[in-house]
């Protein structure tokens, strides 16, 4: 269920959840000006340029002589090409210089004069080089290390080197380098992830500014984030709305967070952005890797990764991740915690086609979120034990995924003009299927009922919970790439297809007697779920959602002399749902059918090689729920966002820097009326602020990634509001966050192999409730420490982590005024791996 439509605070609609915004029509001027720029593809066609029988795009190359794998390495990186090759084929050869500003097709040229080498063009744009004319059988070739870029890695979108993100197609829907999006879009490469020995995809996305995890409602626990001060419950997998956040990191390749609207991911945008998870994929580069993870409460992990060329059939790869994971306890509950992964991939790399096939179960059992009951005095949170487990311990949430997907791409062909240029065409399908099934319960201490010999007492409340979702997403598009003498255009025509239905039901019974935070009844019955309990209030609900929704989309890319990037889009969707829903007082059913045009338009422009200013706008939508006035299906809501900011590629590419400024305002939004119990379309939450994120390598020893926000989060203006009205404050809403990571590693000397490294976060203080500014209680901000040390020799490599090195207690932030959730405390995680 999509907890970002949940009211900030306590407060639900009669009926349905709801978020508010202020009421308003979108502008039709601007999309009609994205429109006016996304036409501009056909102006290229009136130009008198000559005839290209290469893409003419060019780049600027400073490359010395040198083995040819590495000057084919070079050649890639500077121009964002993906080039696959192996390394047997290219060693004991030598090319270059390269130097001088060409294209890639030309800089190859010279690269493989005389080698009897050519490059070939396949599916995904990427090139292979290949010995003379023929295509030699998967297995006649002895694969070694690919010394450049896989092709086969790049249809998941990683092309990364080192702390460095280079570029992402499941990020944009088109292959662009990220310092040509328009966009605030950071990735978290595999780098990243290894080092930090993390375990948990939330956590790598909070080395991203204006980025905030949190292990869920003091309900049930479901994992979400929060971009820019919106909240998200699910994650894109690949670029494929997922409906979930329970990712294993074992699976994971990459983390990219996209800030703004994503309504061309699948129609209904994420509010405030979105975490786009890039798992692992077939690879031509042979991998056997087994991987041990232990750390605190006993929490052990085995892995293994196998990946590689399958001998006998030619050009099919495959990939196969399987890990299992268990713990002692969950420190909110459950007495065996685990988490367990299979996800096998194959894929057929033609000349002209490549299609994949995979299947990835999931299969977790996790404790509920900590979180500390507050005094009704002050509603200062009471301080908890953070070592022993919290509440009753079979409190659990039981969560299993089937995902099959399919993915297809096919190269039509290319058209070269003596006067219009060069046209080549690709169409390409991505269909997923999710398949959830989730349970949970928990019994927690929740109303504070006396002092006892000093101790706070707690009536408990039993909560139960179950949820079944189908999920089937696709996504088809063609992919024109037109070039002449000073423009290159990509162009992308897509129709997607989004259908969902969820069953959920789920019982809230408060249980008579009291007990103390130190000593919870283990012996206490569970709620059933439509069973009222003699002991207290029960709250039975159920509900059966069936959404579906259809788009179109036209997208551009132009650049224009490899200085001016534009970026464009329109898009139209039509939404239908029904929802059926069962309450203590009675069964609600409602319909409705909704349309909505939504735009993106931004620019890119290089002032320098290595610095270049951006901007753009655009809107998103999210379907929502409820009658407005009793009587009218409510519109979707709407989401505007605008931004412009600096990107910086520094230190020979290595090191990249991308500072914003944003403003972002939810509207048309559901809010309830408590005093005519009843809803309506009313103000909502804007965020504005600056952020800034860098990453790469400093030097060849010294890797770096972290960020600093500025979020100012609140309510926008109500026209309608009496004079004098005082505008209560947000809660768990921090105005300033950092974070900063750093290693720096031996490369020599006795030491080789060795890194260190170490880092921190922090953020100011939050409010906890939906009240005005001199009522609210405040949590006050932390500042926490980590530290890592690694080693790698030959075909080992150990990562050990120490996250909140000097064990300090503090609050996450939160929204309600009757419950902080509690952080953990000094953590410890050792990763090793053995290539084998």
């Amino acid at each position: 269920m999509d907890t970002s439509e949940r009211r900030w605070g306590t407060g639900r609609l009669w009926g349905v959840p709801a978020s508010c915004a202020r009421t308003g029509r979108p502008t039709r001027i601007i999309p009609l000006a994205a429109l006016l720029m996304a036409s501009t593809a056909v102006l290229p066609l009136l130009a008198n340029s000559p005839a290209l029988s290469q893409v003419a795009t060019s780049t600027t190359f400073n490359i010395p002589a040198g083995d040819l794998g590495s000057v084919l390495a070079q050649i890639g990186r500077a121009a964002s090409q993906p080039i696959s090759f192996p390394a047997d084929l290219t060693r004991g050869r030598s090319a270059g210089p390269i130097v001088g500003r060409m294209s890639v097709q030309e800089a190859l040229a010279r690269a493989l004069a005389g080698s009897g080498l050519v490059a070939v063009q396949g599916a995904g744009g990427a090139l292979t080089i290949r010995g003379g004319a023929t295509v030699p059988a998967a297995g006649s070739t002895v694969l070694g290390d690919i010394a450049a870029i896989d092709v086969t890695d790049t249809a998941a979108g990683s092309r990364d080197v080192g702390f460095t993100a280079v570029d992402t197609q499941s990020s944009a829907r088109i292959d662009i380098p990220l310092k040509e999006d328009p966009r605030s879009v950071v990735g978290v490469t595999e780098a990243v992830i290894r080092t930090q020995a993390q375990t948990s995809a939330l956590d790598v996305a909070r080395n991203v500014s204006n980025v905030r995890t949190s292990a869920g409602s003091e309900e049930l626990g479901a994992p979400r984030y929060l971009i820019r001060g919106f909240p998200q419950d699910s994650f894109l997998l690949n670029g494929l709305p997922s409906g979930s956040t329970r990712i294993p990191i074992t699976d994971i390749e990459r983390i990219d967070v996209i800030k703004g609207p994503t309504t061309e991911f699948g129609g209904p945008s994420f509010r405030g952005g979105a975490i786009n998870a890039i798992t692992k994929a077939p690879t031509a580069t042979p991998i056997q890797r087994a991987e041990v993870f232990y750390g605190s409460r006993f929490f052990r992990t085995l892995a293994f990764d196998f990946g590689g060329p399958v001998q006998d059939l030619e050009g099919v790869t495959y990939r196969l991740n399987v890990s299992g994971n268990t713990a002692n306890y969950a420190l909110g509950g459950t007495r065996s915690p685990h988490e367990a992964l299979i996800s096998p991939v194959v894929a057929w790399q033609g000349v002209d086609t490549r299609l994949a096939a995979g299947v990835r179960y999931i299969d977790t059992l996790s404790g509920i979120p900590r979180y500390a009951p507050t005094s009704p005095d002050n509603f200062r949170p009471f301080r908890i034990q953070r070592d022993v487990p919290f509440g009753n311990l079979d409190n659990l949430v039981a969560f299993r995924s089937f995902n099959p997907y399919l993915e297809a791409d096919h190269h039509l062909g290319r058209i070269d003009s003596d006067t219009v240029g060069s046209f080549d065409f690709k169409i390409r399908n991505r269909t997923s299927y999710f398949l959830t099934d989730m349970f949970g319960q928990n019994l927690i201490p929740y109303n504070f009922t006396r002092l006892l010999a000093g101790r706070p007492m707690f009536q408990p409340q039993g909560y139960v919970f179950g949820e079944t979702a189908n999920r089937l997403v696709t996504q088809s598009d063609l992919l024109i790439q037109h070039n002449t003498e000073f423009v290159r255009q990509t162009m992308r025509i897509g129709i997607d297809y989004l259908d969902t239905s969820v069953n959920t039901k789920s019982n809230i019974q408060a249980i008579s007697g009291d007990f103390a935070l130190s000593n919870p009844p283990q012996n206490l019955p569970y709620p059933r779920y439509s069973t009222r309990s003699p002991r207290g209030f029960s709250q039975f609900s159920g509900a059966s959602v069936y959404q579906d929704n259809v788009g179109i989309a036209f997208q551009d890319k132009i650049d224009i002399l490899d200085r001016l990037h534009i970026l464009g889009s329109v898009r139209h969707d039509w939404f239908n749902s029904r929802s059926n829903t069962l309450t203590p007082g009675g069964l609600s059913t409602s319909t409705l059918t909704e349309s909505a045009l939504t735009y993106t338009a931004g620019a890119v422009y290089d002032v320098l090689p290595w610095a270049s200013v951006y901007g753009s706008v655009g809107t998103g939508f999210v379907p929502q729920r409820g009658l407005v006035n009793r009587t009218q299906p409510a519109p979707p809501a709407r989401s505007n966002n605008s931004e412009f900011g600096l990107k910086l590629s520094l230190l020979d590419n290595n090191m990249t820097v991308t500072m914003a400024r944003y403003h972002l305002e939810n509207t048309n939004n559901l809010i309830q009326d408590n005093a005519r119990m009843l809803n309506l379309l009313g103000p909502g939450y804007r965020a504005e602020g600056y952020e800034i994120d860098f990453q790469g390598q400093v030097t060849e020893n010294i890797s770096i990634i972290g960020g600093y926000g500025y979020n100012d989060f609140k309510s926008a203006p109500d026209p309608q509001a009496l004079l004098g009205t005082v505008t209560p404050v947000l809660p768990g809403q921090p105005q300033h966050q950092a974070n900063l990571f750093v290693v720096y590693t031996f490369t020599d000397g006795p030491l080789k192999g060795l890194s260190i490294g170490g880092g921190g976060r922090g953020q100011t203080f939050s409010y906890m409730g939906l009240l005005p500014k001199v009522e609210s209680p405040v949590l006050p901000g932390f500042i926490t420490y980590d530290a890592t040390i690694g080693y790698t020799i030959e075909n080992f490599r150990i990562d050990v982590s120490v996250r909140n090195i000097l064990d300090r207690y503090y609050y996450d932030v939160t929204e309600t005024v009757f419950a902080a959730p509690v952080a953990d405390g000094r953590v410890f995680m050792i990763r090793a791996g053995l290539d084998f």
